[in-house]
């Protein structure tokens, strides 16, 4: 091709065909530059299927990552349910009009679990990765909004738990360090650890700790409990825009 359009050049510049050969030059040039713009197009619209490819996997891994994460969710949910339902159990028996400082002791030493569940390691690798490359930027507006909404949001009460946690944990350090328990099998040491224990106890800081850590564990509740239902409603509904989003490319 190259070749024949020399052959063209030459013959005009021969023939003195001055007026000619311009015409023909200008038209050269047109078609190079109609084939580069095209070249362009090809090379960018190789680049969008490219882009385009990529914000699918990264949705599709995304949309794994919510199943996933609401998946455990569910899993855990009755057993901070069962933990609130027995605080609330025995901070209601203290309360009783007649209930006394055998009450509270026997509460205490036998029954009170001061465990809590540790939070949920929830799957974010695929919203990190939409983040960091960039990718989320290509997304509607709707779409990229929601997304980032979600997830600040859902950071912002897991991080809230997390602080309560620690605090949480403080005050059982402080408890345990002080009193034993039997109400989980780890945590029994014997008959003559509690009896010299629980001999001679100061009836004020019992009745304190107590009322302290069961506080914090009905904090916890409400906190981890806001949490997860804000995750399960939120994450469905985004669930289903990612869907109709996928199905639309």
């Amino acid at each position: 091709m190259i070749k024949f359009f020399r052959h063209i050049r030459q013959t005009l510049v021969m023939e003195n065909k001055t007026s000619k050969y311009f015409k023909y030059a200008i038209g050269e040039i047109v078609l190079v530059v109609i084939g580069i713009l095209i070249a362009l197009q090809i090379n960018n619209w190789n680049e969008y299927k490219k882009t385009d490819l990529k914000i699918k996997n990264s949705l599709e891994a995304l949309r794994s990552d919510l199943i996933q994460d609401t998946l455990l969710i569910i899993e855990r949910q009755p057993f901070i349910i069962e933990q609130y339902q027995l605080n609330e159990s025995l901070r209601a028996r203290v309360a009783k009009p007649y209930a006394t400082l055998d009450t509270l002791i026997q509460i205490m030493h036998h029954q009170f679990n001061p465990n809590w569940s540790a939070q949920i390691i929830y799957n974010t690798n695929a919203y990190n990765s939409l983040n960091q490359t960039g990718l989320i930027e290509n997304l509607s507006d709707s779409l990229k909004t929601n997304i980032k909404n979600f997830y600040n949001k859902k950071f912002s009460l897991y991080g809230r738990v997390e602080q309560t946690t620690n605090d949480y944990r403080e005050k059982i350090t402080s408890y345990v360090n002080t009193y034993t328990f039997g109400s989980t099998p780890i945590h029994d040491q014997g008959k003559l650890i509690d009896s010299l224990v629980w001999k001679n106890i100061n009836p004020g800081h019992l009745a304190a700790t107590f009322q302290g850590i069961s506080n914090f564990k009905r904090i916890l509740f409400t906190e981890t409990r806001e949490e997860m239902d804000f995750s399960l409603t939120n994450s469905k509904k985004l669930l289903q825009q990612i869907n109709n989003y996928l199905k639309e490319k």
